[in-house]
């Protein structure tokens, strides 16, 4: 088949677009989250899926986030003593359960609508049934690549 006009060159590819788009949306979710919630990129990622799949073990939380578990331990306890997360003993075992605290909830809450309006201003102006689209054409594409991801993990990548 003949490439179309766009995908001659690989920033034409619609995988190296989404990645270029992620690439920006995440800069600038990286410098807006330090500036209005005083969180790192590791600490947005925890809070998120603590809000998310709260309560979580250490293990847990680095294998939903694909992180080293050292790394998110320094994280945690830091998150700890600024009282945004709380670690407790799971009842009956040696498991520590971390969860979001008081603090913690609050903040998710205004991290919530801050990424709502985000995705409002991203998608400004466009028709609704093009944001569908995209919507459901992204949930195709996600599944695909966790097939391939799942694939490589099965082959040792």
């Amino acid at each position: 088949r003949a490439a179309t006009p766009g995908a001659r060159t690989l920033y034409g590819l619609v995988s190296m677009r989404m990645i270029r788009l992620f690439v920006m949306l995440r800069k600038s979710g990286v410098l807006a989250q330090r500036r209005q919630f005083g969180l790192s990129e590791t600490e947005w990622r925890i809070m998120t899926q603590l809000g998310e799949t709260a309560p979580l073990s250490l293990n847990g939380l680095a294998d939903s986030m694909l992180q080293d578990r050292g790394q998110l331990s320094r994280a945690v306890k830091s998150m700890v003593e600024r009282g945004l997360l709380t670690r407790e003993r799971k009842p009956g075992g040696p498991e520590i359960e971390i969860d979001l605290s008081g603090q913690g909830r609050a903040i998710y809450g205004q991290m919530v609508e801050w990424v709502h309006e985000r995705d409002r201003t991203l998608t400004a102006g466009l028709p609704q049934d093009e944001v569908a689209l995209v919507r459901g054409v992204l949930g195709s594409m996600m599944e695909r690549a966790q097939a391939m991801l799942d694939e490589e993990l099965r082959l040792g990548g």
